[in-house]
């Protein structure tokens, strides 16, 4: 009988984790202070001084590895940690290189992909 119990018990918050993980957002679960501005919210932002523009961070971005192309740049809150901008980029060969620059000084903080 609590064999049965304990069975039963088990299935039952199987079920329930399994539908609470059908319901929420994998990019938001996976980083839940990640936040992408629109574009109304970067213009602010720059706006206000509190971050710089997308064509200075690309302009950084380019100095320091001339030989890739560009292909997104995203302004990024991290909660209290303030902003970053994710620039992807390419290289000739199609490997892709991800360059976190800090989006208030401008300073490359890491490299991924190179």
């Amino acid at each position: 009988m609590v064999s049965v119990m304990r069975y039963l018990l088990d299935i039952s918050v199987l079920a329930i984790l399994i539908i609470l993980l059908g319901f929420s957002n994998p990019g938001q679960a996976a980083s839940p202070f990640n936040h992408s501005f629109t574009p109304d919210e970067a213009r602010d932002a720059r706006e206000q001084g509190r971050v710089l523009g997308a064509s200075e961070v690309m302009r950084i971005v380019q100095r320091r590895y001339p030989n890739l192309k560009i292909a997104d740049t995203r302004l990024v809150s991290n909660g209290r940690h303030g902003s970053t901008y994710r620039v992807k980029m390419l290289s000739r060969d199609g490997r892709v290189v991800e360059v976190t620059v800090d989006a208030k000084s401008g300073r490359i903080l890491s490299t991924r992909g190179n």
